[in-house]
């Protein structure tokens, strides 16, 4: 069988790519190129996520892991970026990733592939949203620590607490509040760039500078692992997480128009705008951080609010400073709902899940997947009792993310390089066309994901104990053992392929 295409007609119009691939719109189409470029920039948060987890980085080799391996990650993810998007111009679906490789694969391997695709896509997407929830849970929980710190004593189930508080808020906007989540979009990607210039200039200004040795070549390892190469690379965990989550876009592919144009700008212009804003961000973050030591041991547990407080030397600026990142990882919680409950929904549709009909349904009124919005809900309220147990819990959450969104990433570049560049013409491909230069680019991103990948199985401290072990591996190799049991007994006599042609 040939590779199955959205068309080979020029321009590519909604009205040719959309009705080809036998979708009935049951979705209101509201976002514009610019407020799902604003989901995706604030889904990747690149600079406030980098408050997040620098500690990864300073306790891995210091201020040179966290800027070089940031330069190297920028590099990597814009060439997976552009590998996508070339693909997501010629299938522009909301099941993205498994609907693509359903397309390049040989027909042998159409079924099996495609379905563990969308279940390791699903996964990874469940994880990266529930990890935002977790920041932003997390750093409202530490605002308390910051401003009280002599009688407040946190615990984790009120940490569990808040990170569920920002689940429940982001349901709530994604069923009731569907209308208005492309202006709230909007409105967070301003507060992303307001936010981030505010404090930006507030450490250039206000804070104590490092020399350029501490920021380029002072290396430390208080790791615990023995190797500092090994350590090193340990500290990708600290640029990779930031860059992850600009898939969104091809995930609301259906509720925009032009997607075959707009999908791949939204991927990749969000990629360049966050990498470059993160790229400066980084810079001055390692000038201005101060006392390393301050800054890990902080009570708050997030070195950057230390920083902030350090810098202001004032609760109520350093509050405010805060609040800016901890919004936007809220919003960004919200913005990840509205992807992955797509891909959940897509799947079912396709009758790929548990109970396909019903979490394949849209709510007629509202024109939004209800059912599939609190499914994703649900497991990531489950995914938080892993806090209870874990005090490493947040950066295993961390680690799963990378593992499961990377993992989501190789396989249909992976197929386009193997069988999609022999076989599509020129006539099949879409606007965003790399050309001779096409195999270069993917070959790239396959090597930096294969590394990524392995790396973000490691843990992040040495000697390893129960409560600092990555359990990325165990929780992937769950879900998916959970996928087979249920593929092998149900899965493959109910889904057959992708809704893709009439």
């Amino acid at each position: 069988m040939p590779l199955e295409k959205s068309t080979t007609l020029s321009p590519y119009s909604d009205e040719e790519v959309i009705p080809q691939i036998a979708i009935t719109e049951e979705l209101r189409r509201d976002f514009s190129i610019w407020s799902l470029g604003s989901l995706c920039l604030c889904l990747m948060a690149t600079w406030e996520a980098l408050c997040s987890v620098v500690a990864a980085a300073l306790t891995n080799s210091g201020a040179p892991c966290l800027f070089y391996n940031y330069i190297i990650t920028f590099l990597g993810t814009i060439a997976i970026a552009c590998s996508l998007a070339e693909i997501a111009s010629i299938w522009p679906t909301a099941g993205g990733q498994y609907h693509w490789v359903h397309a390049l694969a040989p027909q042998s391997q159409k079924k099996v592939a495609s379905w563990f695709t969308g279940l390791i896509s699903i996964g990874g997407q469940i994880v990266l949203t529930a990890s935002a929830a977790f920041a932003g849970g997390l750093q409202l929980q530490a605002l308390i620590t910051l401003n009280n710190p002599d009688t407040y004593i946190p615990t984790r189930w009120q940490g569990m607490l808040f990170y569920w508080l920002v689940l429940l808020y982001s349901c709530a906007v994604n069923i009731w509040g569907s209308k208005i989540l492309p202006h709230t979009n909007l409105a967070s990607g301003v507060l992303h760039v307001l936010g981030f210039i505010g404090i930006l200039i507030t450490m250039g200004v206000m804070a104590p500078k490092h020399n350029p040795h501490f920021v380029f070549l002072e290396f430390s390892n208080t790791s615990g692992w023995s190797s500092s190469a090994i350590s090193w690379l340990v500290g990708l965990l600290s640029t990779i997480y930031p860059f992850l989550g600009y898939d969104a876009a091809c995930h609301l592919a259906e509720e925009m128009p032009l997607p075959s144009r707009n999908v791949p700008l939204a991927m990749v212009g969000s990629v360049l705008v966050n990498g470059i804003m993160g790229l400066a961000f980084a810079f001055m973050l390692l000038f201005s951080l101060g006392d390393l030591n301050d800054l890990l041991t902080s009570p708050t547990g997030f070195p950057f609010m230390q920083l902030f407080l350090n810098i202001t030397k004032n609760k109520a600026g350093a509050t405010v400073m805060i609040l800016t990142v901890s919004l936007v990882a809220v919003a960004a919680n919200a913005a990840g709902l509205t992807s992955t409950s797509r891909t959940f929904w897509a799947f079912a549709r396709d009758d790929a899940t548990p109970f396909a009909k019903f979490f394949a349904r849209v709510d007629h009124k509202l024109k939004v997947p209800v059912p599939a919005i609190v499914a994703v809900t649900v497991v990531q309220m489950l995914l938080g009792l892993l806090y209870l147990g874990n005090s490493t819990a947040f950066n295993a959450v961390l680690s799963m993310a990378i593992l499961g969104m990377y993992a989501s990433y190789i396989l249909p570049i992976l197929y386009m390089v193997i069988y999609g560049r022999r076989k599509l013409q020129r006539g099949d491909f879409g606007p965003f066309f790399m050309g001779k230069l096409g195999m270069v680019v993917n070959l790239v991103a396959v090597g930096w994901l294969v590394i990524a990948m392995i790396f973000s199985t490691f843990p992040s401290f040495e000697p390893v104990t129960p409560q600092n072990m990555n359990y990325a591996v165990v929780v992937m190799g769950g879900w998916l053992t959970i996928g087979t049991v249920y593929f092998v007994i149900w899965g493959r006599k109910k889904y057959v392929r992708p809704v893709i042609e009439l």
